[in-house]
């Protein structure tokens, strides 16, 4: 029984551990997503920007540096997106194997507690059974 409990323990351990990677990779990918979104947000200022001042003749430089940007923020997104989704994977695999271990227990433990009520069960009744025929024969 003993063994059982030490493989539940380490498997909690193992699924913290995995939780805590897939966490971290949701977050890394959530900066990433911020920083497209703020890149976006600079675009559109510096469109407006290049619109009313004379700074026109610099702003298809900065679009060339920005498109680079992009593109290598979204290619950043989607291995970010792979390894979160490889990570979501690794997390519920873990988890089934957890959810294995504590059914098995569950199982025992059931099994142990019915077989110690037929026990007792049996010594109540030979108990009744010596109490009734000490009593006839008395």
């Amino acid at each position: 029984m003993k063994g059982i409990e030490s493989l539940i323990k380490l498997h909690k351990f193992e699924l913290d551990e995995k939780r805590r990677t897939l966490k971290e990779l949701e977050t890394a990918q959530a900066n990433i997503v911020g920083a497209i979104d703020a890149l976006e947000t600079q675009i559109i200022n510096e469109q407006n920007s290049a619109r009313i001042s004379e700074v026109v003749y610099a702003y298809g430089a900065f679009a060339d540096a920005s498109i680079k940007r992009r593109e290598a923020l979204q290619q950043s997104l989607a291995v970010s997106t792979r390894e979160v989704e490889a990570a979501r994977d690794v997390v519920t695999e873990s988890f089934g194997e957890l959810k294995k271990y504590e059914i098995t227990k569950a199982a025992r433990d059931r099994a142990l507690e019915q077989e110690a009520n037929r026990r007792e069960g049996i010594f109540l009744d030979e108990l009744g059974i010596t109490v009734h025929s000490r009593k006839n024969n008395s």
